[in-house]
């Protein structure tokens, strides 16, 4: 897949990432045929796009859960689960625990970080998910 099209098709999953997003859709946006946009997705970016997409929605929760101002109901909605019984039931198999044990470990570990006033980041690293930016260099250098 040409840089431009993975551009696009990443570009339009970001901006659609509270909506429901079907592979045909994003074949058509790439102007190939979903079994040929599959292939040529997991093969640019790492990851099946279905399993790209939920990687990504489960790190934007993870980064609303940590702000602490969005009720779980509104974390759902917003990274394009329609309940949130599913919604915490993909967050527990990906992430190992609810969203709410993720919530209040995250904001108990920031406490004790703000109260130490250390210079370590409140917010432990998670496994990476692949941004627009990382495909097109994985992409690029692939290529090269």
């Amino acid at each position: 897949m040409d840089e431009k099209k993975l551009h696009r098709v990443l570009t339009c999953i970001d901006a659609r990432l509270p909506e429901s997003i079907r592979v045909d859709e994003l074949a058509a946006e790439a102007q190939m045929s979903p079994f040929h946009f599959a292939r040529m997705f997991k093969k640019a970016v790492g990851h099946p796009p279905h399993d790209y997409i939920t990687r990504l929605r489960m790190e934007r929760a993870k980064n609303l859960l940590a702000e602490g101002k969005m009720s779980l109901r509104e974390i759902s909605k917003n990274v394009g689960f329609q309940t949130q019984a599913h919604f915490s039931g993909v967050f527990h198999k990906r992430v190992g625990m609810t969203p709410r044990t993720y919530r209040l470990r995250h904001l108990r570990d920031g406490d004790a970080v703000q109260n130490e006033t250390l210079s370590v980041p409140a917010q432990r690293p998670e496994p990476a998910v692949l941004t627009a930016a990382h495909a097109l260099e994985a992409s690029r250098a692939e290529s090269s």
